[in-house]
């Protein structure tokens, strides 16, 4: 029993630092983009890729918002 007790608790700790560093990526993704004019419409350019009604980034869900990011991230600034 205290065998499975222990395996209980290494799962447990092992699932706690896998959402952890989520949230770590999740924030560091947040804090390399700036939402300026720029972004706006590389906002509306993937509303309109993905077909999806324009609408404004404050309207968007949580789920749209880190699907663009994950976008974003794979279409840099030609520069």
């Amino acid at each position: 029993m205290l065998r499975y007790l222990g395996a209980l608790v290494l799962g447990v700790s092992l699932l706690g630092s896998v959402a952890v560093a989520a949230a770590d990526d999740h924030d560091r993704a947040v804090q390399r983009h700036e939402w300026n004019d720029h972004e706006n419409q590389y906002w509306h350019q993937y509303l309109k890729e993905h077909r999806r009604k324009d609408h404004e980034w404050e309207k968007a869900t949580k789920k749209e918002q880190r699907n663009y990011w994950k976008w974003r991230d794979s279409h840099p600034d030609a520069r």
